[in-house]
């Protein structure tokens, strides 16, 4: 348990820069394609904390992957779920999605999709680095 820790808090720093950043690049494309008004700094100041706080917990669930008890579909599941939740509950306290039925159902529906391509992804770079070591033994 107490790599875990150690593992979520490493983790969860290293993605939690990327938080804000992504959050300051949206507000500068908004800024430019769409009639973007100015808000408050209160907003500006929980947004970017909420961020930080998404990032740093999706990136920390990663560790679930280096625990040696669970298996990889397990330790999947929980990633895929922290994550899910993790994001839902910033977006709905940030007002960045409205909690309604569609909204809520096309969240799901482009979660689940972006997970799916990220993992498959995954899966076609060690499917190739398994073969190029097999390879070469």
């Amino acid at each position: 348990m107490k790599d875990f820790i150690k593992n979520f808090i490493k983790s969860g720093l290293k993605a939690a820069g990327f938080g804000p950043l992504i959050l300051v690049i949206f507000y500068y494309i908004y800024s430019f394609t769409i009639n973007f008004h100015t808000i408050s700094i209160q907003n500006v100041n929980k947004n970017i904390l909420s961020s930080l706080l998404l990032a740093f917990i999706a990136g920390g669930i990663s560790a679930v992957f280096k625990v040696e008890k669970i298996s990889l579909g397990l330790a999947t599941m929980i990633d895929a779920i922290v994550i899910y939740v993790d994001y839902l509950l910033f977006y709905v306290f940030n007002n960045w999605i409205e909690l309604q039925i569609i909204p809520f159902l096309v969240f799901t529906a482009l979660y689940i999709i972006g997970y799916l391509i990220i993992w498959l992804c995954i899966y076609h770079q060690v499917k190739i680095q398994v073969k190029q070591l097999n390879h070469k033994l």
